[in-house]
């Protein structure tokens, strides 16, 4: 099982051990809105089921300080491009740590796959989650909608991004 480690954080595969501290986490409406795929309220089977290795062609981690999971992140090929998701807990925004954990996921992810670019999409409620990828080097490449599973929505404002093989930024 890989695991990275940036100066805070470790980023691991989830565990069915990490159900409460994920259930915690995407029972906070102020997080679940922010992600396309978690509803609200919570639903304990969905979070059973990714408390589990990723299966797909990328990876998804655990972002943990010390013991405490903070957030989730990934970079899944499940669309073409390849793309960045993550949510972190409340209580550790603004705090540099998705941006530290991000940066982390991205370097690691044109590591291990030949991936020309990946994307990433927020919503236009989310400018601190836009920040993020600015810090990283991502670029706006337009606006579009998306869906909120929380926000029983499909046709939320949102804004894509890119980065480029090679274009990362590299600082841990």
């Amino acid at each position: 099982m890989t695991e990275l480690t940036t100066a805070r954080l470790t980023l691991r595969s989830l565990t069915p051990a990490d159900f409460d501290a994920l259930f915690a986490l995407v029972s906070d409406y102020e997080v679940a809105k922010m992600t396309a795929s978690w509803p609200h309220p919570a639903d304990p089977e969905l979070t059973r089921a990714r408390c589990q290795p990723y299966a797909g062609t990328g990876f998804v981690f655990g972002a943990f300080a010390g013991p405490e999971l903070v957030g989730v992140l990934g970079v899944t090929a499940e669309h073409d491009p390849p793309e960045l998701g993550y949510m972190f807990a409340r209580a550790h925004w603004g705090r540099g740590l998705a941006s530290e954990a991000c940066r982390a996921a991205v370097n690691h992810a044109f590591a291990s796959f030949d991936w020309p670019e990946i994307a990433a999409c927020v919503f236009d409620d989310n400018p601190a989650s836009a920040r993020v990828l600015e810090k990283l080097g991502f670029e706006a490449t337009g606006p579009c909608t998306g869906s909120s599973a929380a926000r029983a929505s499909d046709a939320l404002p949102t804004q894509n991004f890119r980065l480029a093989r090679g274009k990362a930024a590299a600082k841990p």
